[in-house]
């Protein structure tokens, strides 16, 4: 019996159930419990942090662009306003020089000319300048039949000449605004008739007569009609007795205005300095153009200088000047330089051209081939010359519409003793 409750009770104990959480199984799930969450809290911390410094990264981006955008829209503001306020006081000039204009039409009985006048919005900063560039009194007396006056006005034997007749008095005006705007005064207004030098003399303008100068007509003659060439032909005279005198001559058409002093530009290593005549924007210097009758020189602005080789070919191109009633001093010239060209090698003289767009015809600078002249564009011609153009009214048209014609300083004021000026 007791064996056999020795051997069931050795039984139970073998056959109990092990526990599966012991306590020491326990404290390691709970430390293991503990570690995970510990990590799982400091890497999804860690994330967490990151996200929140990309989104302020983020957030100060936009902030900064807002900032430049707000920068951007106060400067535009203030660029706006700015021109707002030049814009008054332009319109401000602009309103009281028409008032001035329309009581002067009114004194002067000018009626169908106020549009024109009160239309250009250039003429105040004109008179302005002119007044502070006034020219050196007239000698007393002096003989207007003659070249007294060109030697007296003449600055390193050098003068300027604008021929002109009755037809083109007020592109003589203008073209003497300009040179006055730009403080020029080594010029003489060559007078091609009697009414036209009574009109200069009675505004006191620096004016003579070439007494060898045949007289042709008072009225302007367009482009290719006889009287046109037969008109142009003359200037050859006057050129030509003043180069005989010593002096070297700037001639230049009085449809032409002046915006800076060409003198700097003047090649004086040449014995002619012809502005262009063609319509494109560059020709080469000292090629042989005549040979192959390329050459496109234009007698409207040229540089002489006082060489007997050049008082020679101005004195054959005047002889076929005459010789044809449709040739003018420009063909007449070209003609001249390609005989010489064909009979010798070597051109007793030398010739070139002035820059074509800082000299700009009327179809290099109306055409815009050089780019468009105006307030803050790189282009800025030295003359604008409005030849290409037909006809007086159009040419005057095509000046003012590009701020070349200055109508006030044209009309004038009536001085003390009742002859007019022209400032």
């Amino acid at each position: 019996s007791y064996s056999f409750c020795t051997l069931l009770d050795a039984t139970k104990k073998k056959m109990k159930p092990k526990r599966f959480l012991t306590v020491d199984r326990l404290q390691f799930l709970v430390v293991g419990l503990a570690l995970g969450f510990i990590i799982g809290h400091a890497v999804g911390g860690g994330l967490a942090t990151g996200s929140r410094r990309s989104l302020l990264e983020k957030i100060d981006e936009l902030h900064e662009l807002h900032k430049d955008r707000d920068e951007k829209l106060d400067n535009m503001r203030e660029n706006v306003a700015e021109q707002l306020v030049k814009n008054s006081e332009l319109k401000t000039k602009q309103l009281a020089s028409e008032k001035v204009l329309e009581e002067f039409v009114h004194h002067q009985g000018l009626k169908d000319e106020v549009h024109d006048a009160a239309s250009d919005s250039h003429d105040i900063e004109a008179i302005d300048e002119l007044h502070t560039n006034e020219e050196p009194p007239l000698p007393e007396n002096y003989e207007i039949n003659g070249l007294e006056l060109p030697k007296h006005r003449a600055q390193n034997k050098t003068i300027i000449v604008i021929p002109c007749n009755m037809g083109y008095v007020k592109f003589a005006f203008n073209i003497v605004c300009s040179l006055r705007k730009l403080g020029i005064h080594n010029y003489v207004l060559l007078a091609m008739d009697k009414d036209v030098l009574e009109v200069f003399k009675q505004r006191k303008l620096p004016v003579y007569v070439d007494k060898d100068l045949p007289f042709v007509t008072s009225k302007s003659a367009a482009w290719a009609e006889e009287n046109f060439h037969k008109l142009v032909c003359t200037k050859l005279v006057p050129v030509t007795n003043l180069l005989q005198a010593g002096y070297n001559v700037l001639l230049t058409d009085a449809d032409i205005t002046w915006k800076q002093n060409p003198m700097s530009h003047v090649r004086w290593d040449l014995s002619l300095t012809f502005s262009i005549g063609s319509c494109h924007k560059s020709l080469p210097d000292n090629a042989d153009l005549a040979r192959n009758k390329l050459a496109k020189l234009n007698t409207g602005f040229y540089f002489a200088q006082a060489k007997p080789e050049v008082i020679a070919l101005l004195k054959k191109a005047y002889q076929i000047c005459k010789k044809g009633s449709l040739t003018g001093d420009q063909p007449a010239i070209n003609t001249a330089i390609h005989q010489d060209s064909m009979a010798s090698k070597k051109l007793p003289y030398t010739y070139g051209f002035f820059n074509g767009c800082l000299f700009a015809n009327g179809c290099i600078y109306f055409k815009h081939l050089c780019g468009e002249d105006g307030p803050g564009l790189d282009y800025k011609p030295v003359i604008v010359h409005a030849n290409y153009i037909v006809g007086r009214k159009k040419k005057i048209n095509s000046l003012k519409k590009h701020g070349l014609w200055t109508t006030r300083c044209i009309e004038g004021d009536e001085a003390d003793d009742g002859s007019k000026k022209i400032m």
